[in-house]
């Protein structure tokens, strides 16, 4: 057990530590002109960050597989602020144009799921359900920030491969922990290095060209068919 614990804990700071990293990263990038955040993405993980860590956190409170849920919504709440305070200092310097990719109504719609999960968590008390169900309807959020990566490649695939190691450095804290709660600890690292990688990826242009082709040639060949 001592060297479970050990290994959790070392796997637990170095997950915090990277995400923390990728998240300065990030910022700097948007700060540098190098990275156009979207609008709807982060406002929903803004308020979906919160609801995970809180719902992860009532699962097993060990600080090394929930630090990093918790530096996730206090980064979220960082890369909001940079984004809303740069765009009003551009504003009130006379510029017209925005820093960030705008938002459409549909996709505030995933919010639902997050308050929806936040709600059965709070009628039943099933953490491992309700952090589940947020984790895994935050495809959705990813949407946006996928469809304006592949079309304009406003991202930067640093921070993304960092966020990337963070998760897996997190799975490895949840695997070298009790295991207790391994399938509902293991499924948000997990799910969300899946997502984040598809982002990396998607900011290579080289990937970007790989896509496109393809999307095209489905689409060529579904016209034919029809």
């Amino acid at each position: 057990m001592a060297m479970n614990w050990n290994l959790s804990t070392v796997f637990g700071v170095f997950a915090l530590a990277l995400h923390l990293i990728a998240y300065a990263w990030y910022a700097l990038c948007i700060l540098r002109g190098r990275t156009r955040p979207n609008a709807a993405s982060w406002s929903m993980w803004l308020f979906g960050a919160w609801v995970e860590y809180v719902t992860y956190d009532a699962i097993d409170s060990h600080w090394a597989t929930s630090a990093l849920p918790f530096a996730c919504f206090l980064g979220c709440c960082a890369i909001f602020v940079v984004t809303v305070a740069l765009q009003f200092g551009r504003w009130f310097a006379g510029a017209s144009d925005v820093v960030y990719e705008k938002a459409r109504r549909h996709d505030f719609w995933a919010m639902s799921a997050d308050a929806a999960a936040y709600g059965l968590f709070l009628a039943t008390g099933g953490a491992a359900w309700a952090n589940v169900l947020a984790v895994s309807t935050s495809i959705v959020t990813f949407i946006p920030i996928w469809r304006t990566t592949l079309r304009h490649g406003h991202e930067q695939p640093g921070p993304w491969l960092v966020w990337c190691a963070a998760y897996l450095a997190m799975l490895g804290a949840v695997i070298a922990g009790s295991r207790e709660q391994l399938l509902g600890q293991g499924f948000y690292p997990a799910y969300y290095f899946v997502l984040s990688l598809v982002v990396a990826l998607l900011s290579f242009a080289k990937f970007r060209i790989f896509v496109g082709r393809y999307l095209q040639q489905k689409s060529s060949r579904l016209a034919e068919r029809a």
